[in-house]
């Protein structure tokens, strides 16, 4: 219980860390669905991209609060996950509803009274649910600043949910395998939310996220 602990207070700061020097937060738009906004490592249309941000991707945390015009091209420079860089400003806007959720987290984490702070954000349906292992998967084999699709089936003429940046974790493993008529297996999947198909050479188990996941949902639905 000890080793978790440690854990949480170190994701408790990570998460203070970003929430308290956002001015805004910030959601993808003008992309469309399973395609993705490239973080960019300087305001450049030639830069280096650092990751594939998803169409429907928020949290996109602003850090700058000016901006740069570079070829006619407004760019802000954001942060998404561990990620610094830069995006076009015509592709975000500010996201309401997850800086309203940001709020609500800043509180309960400066509430005293609140001794388990990874739980800040755990919705009470969340709470409510009894606890179950679910297996972790990350994606492997992706070049940097490109993406893994997600199918809505075990097949690249299904319908494509969301592009899954090159180094996503947090991919549930929902335990079925398909092997597709060219001898292709397939991985069925949840991320975000969103459950489909991957192929299976693209992912690997996390065992480390796996037991970070599983410590959480017992300490937050009350298990231990």
């Amino acid at each position: 219980m000890k080793g978790f602990h440690i854990i949480a207070s170190l994701l408790w700061c990570i998460a203070l860390q970003n929430i308290a020097f956002a001015d805004n937060i910030y959601k993808v738009r003008n992309i469309k669905q399973g395609e993705s906004l490239k973080l960019k490592q300087l305001p450049s249309r030639n830069s280096k991209t650092l990751v594939a941000i998803p169409h429907d991707a928020s949290w996109i945390l602003r850090r700058d609060k000016g901006r740069k015009v570079v070829d006619k091209v407004v760019w802000r420079k954001v942060q998404w996950n561990n990620a610094l860089g830069w995006v076009s400003a015509y592709y975000i806007e500010n996201d309401p509803v997850a800086e309203k959720q940001a709020s609500k987290r800043q509180a309960c984490l400066n509430d005293r009274n609140i001794k388990e702070k990874i739980c800040c954000g755990y919705s009470k349906a969340a709470r409510k649910q009894a606890y179950k292992h679910v297996p972790i998967l990350t994606v492997k084999n992706i070049p940097i600043g490109k993406s893994l699709t997600l199918y809505s089936q075990p097949t690249e003429s299904g319908k494509k949910l969301v592009a899954i940046p090159h180094n996503a974790t947090w991919i549930a493993d929902l335990g079925e395998k398909r092997k597709h008529q060219n001898g292709t297996l397939w991985s069925h999947v949840r991320w975000t939310g969103k459950i489909g198909w991957v192929k299976s050479a693209f992912v690997k188990p996390d065992p480390q996220t796996t037991h970070i996941g599983d410590l959480k949902r017992k300490l937050c639905t009350g298990v231990l």
